[in-house]
C-alpha cells in the first residue's frame, strides 16, 4: 500500500465493540491491523551502488592490490535494517462506551477524526438497549459488583414498570426541550445586543 495508501486513508468506518473489551483496546487493534496491511507491502529491490573493493591483480603472482569496481546492492531502505515504514496512524473514537456496554463506535481515521467533531455537534439519535435485574442491588450498579441488598420484587408488574419509564423519558424531553429554548433565548438577546 505504502505512501499512496496512507494518503488515501482518511475518513470514518463503524465497528462493533463486544462486551467485556475496552475501547482503547478496540481502537489499538484497529490501528495495529491498518498498519498491518500498510507494512506487509514487498519491499522493492534494493538500489545498486558501486563500491571499489581492494583485491588482488588476476594473473600476477606478485602480492600487487588493485581496486575494482563492482556493484553491490545498498540495504540502506531494506525494512530489516530501517524497521517498518509505518508506525502510527491518527485514530480517534466517535464515542466512548463502557467496558461491559455493547455496540456500534464509529472510528475517524488521518483527516476523518476532524470529522467526529461535526458528528458530536450534530446530536445524532441515539439507541440504547437496557438490561436490568430486579431484586439485587449491588455497590457499583453493575452485574458483576459486590452484592449489598436482595429483596423480592414480585409486586412490579409491566404496567407499573411502564409507567415509571414513562414519567423518566418525559422528564429527559422536558429538558430537552428547555435546554433549546434557553439556547434560542441567549441566542436571541446576543444578536438584540450586538
Amino acid at each position: 500500500m505504502g505512501a499512496a495508501g496512507v494518503a488515501r486513508l482518511h475518513g470514518l468506518f463503524a465497528a462493533y465493540k463486544p462486551p467485556g473489551l475496552h475501547w482503547k483496546h478496540l481502537r489499538d487493534t484497529v490501528e495495529l491491523q491498518l498498519l498491518k496491511g500498510l507494512n506487509a507491502r514487498k519491499p522493492p529491490a534494493p538500489q545498486q551502488r558501486v563500491r571499489f573493493l581492494l583485491g588482488p591483480v588476476e594473473g600476477s603472482e606478485e602480492k600487487e592490490l588493485t581496486l575494482t569496481a563492482t556493484s553491490v546492492p545498498s540495504l540502506t531502505n531494506h525494512p530489516l535494517v530501517r524497521g517498518p515504514a509505518f508506525t502510527s496512524l491518527k485514530i480517534g473514537m466517535g464515542h466512548r462506551l463502557d467496558v461491559q456496554a455493547s455496540g456500534v463506535v464509529v472510528l475517524g481515521v488521518g483527516q476523518g477524526c476532524s470529522l467526529l467533531t461535526d458528528m458530536y455537534h450534530a446530536h445524532l439519535t441515539k439507541d440504547y438497549t437496557v438490561l436490568g435485574l430486579l431484586g439485587k442491588a449491588t455497590d457499583d450498579f453493575r452485574e458483576d459488583g459486590r452484592l449489598v441488598e436482595r429483596t423480592t420484587y414480585d409486586h412490579v408488574t409491566r404496567e407499573k414498570l411502564d409507567r415509571i419509564l414513562a414519567v423518566i423519558q418525559g422528564s429527559h424531553q422536558k429538558a430537552l426541550v428547555t435546554g433549546a429554548v434557553h439556547e434560542r433565548d441567549a441566542e436571541a438577546a446576543a444578536e438584540s445586543g450586538a
